[in-house]
């Protein structure tokens, strides 16, 4: 066996990393607090975040892109949901989701 790590284990690791750099902003942590066991629109998000419409807008779409959020389309809204994968099942970031986090709680 040759030293170093399997190209899997550097390739889980790539993610890993890529993942953490996603939850290094609170935004996107209490975006996926909202989002546990629900879907939502993008304003609703906005909304609960208290933040713009565009800057929400860009924090979903680097979600999307690092495979922690998915979304469907339905007449001019855009639902997001969180992506069903093996980094996000044993995410510390889910596992410590502020019990019935309620749109209520985040407004100041």
């Amino acid at each position: 066996m040759e030293p170093g790590f399997s190209e899997e284990f550097q390739d889980l690791a790539q993610r890993q990393a890529a993942l953490c750099k996603v939850f290094s902003s609170a935004q996107r942590v209490l975006i996926v607090w909202l989002l546990a066991g629900k879907e939502l629109t993008v304003s609703e998000i906005a909304s609960a975040l208290g933040a713009s419409l565009p800057g929400t807008s860009q924090h979903l779409h680097l979600m999307e892109l690092n495979d922690i959020l998915e979304s469907r389309r339905e007449g001019h809204n855009i639902y997001y949901r969180l992506a069903e994968n093996d980094l996000l099942k044993n995410c510390l970031v889910l596992a410590n989701n502020p019990k019935k986090l309620t749109s209520e709680k985040l407004v100041k």
